[in-house]
């Protein structure tokens, strides 16, 4: 019983660290390709004319050492004021991958991003996350943000933004990513 203790913690903690092994958002990146684009309409109330907002949620396979080749995926979450708006807050943007029935994190920031000025826009990454180099096994990957939207009436609404679903090879922050010899 004492060994399978410190076992299980140690293993959870893997766990929670996978994501986290993703190399942080970096502006110098190159877009080599959007995939799994997916734009969505939130409307206040149902009512365009009381408030509209446009969202945005994809994924992007990007260049980190300016060969021209993409080497490393990362999610893309955008809001952007149609009318109505105050501010936005991102609360979490995930880049996630399928794994049986279930969608395992493999990378994500959850540092709130807040939008200023008028009209509102907000743009949020998460960390990129390097292929894989031992692996050329494509997987299925989406992109998840959870936002909240201030109308100018004072009211918050509360949505998820799901990207449509798109294929790409395992990176190396995955859960699943074998150990290197």
């Amino acid at each position: 019983m004492r060994r399978i203790l410190p076992l299980a913690l140690a293993l959870a903690l893997v766990a929670l660290a996978g994501p986290a092994l993703a190399e942080p958002p970096n502006p110098n990146h190159v877009l080599i390709q959007t995939v799994g684009r997916r734009l969505v309409a939130y409307n206040h109330f149902g009512d365009p004319n009381r408030g509209h907002v446009t969202a945005s949620a994809q994924g992007e396979l990007v260049d980190t050492n300016n060969n021209g080749l993409a080497n490393a995926i990362r999610g893309r979450g955008a809001l952007l004021e149609g009318n109505g708006v105050d501010r936005f807050r991102m609360y979490s943007i995930n880049l996630q991958r399928l794994r049986a029935a279930d969608w395992v994190g493999v990378a994500r920031d959850v540092n709130d991003a807040v939008s200023s000025g008028q009209p509102a826009y907000l743009v949020n990454y998460t960390p990129s996350s390097g292929y894989f180099v031992g692996n050329r096994e494509i997987v299925t990957y989406r992109v998840v943000h959870v936002d909240a939207i201030r109308w100018i009436d004072g009211t918050v609404g509360n949505r998820t933004t799901v990207s449509n679903t798109f294929t790409a090879r395992m990176v190396a922050s995955d859960p699943d990513c074998p150990d290197l010899p």
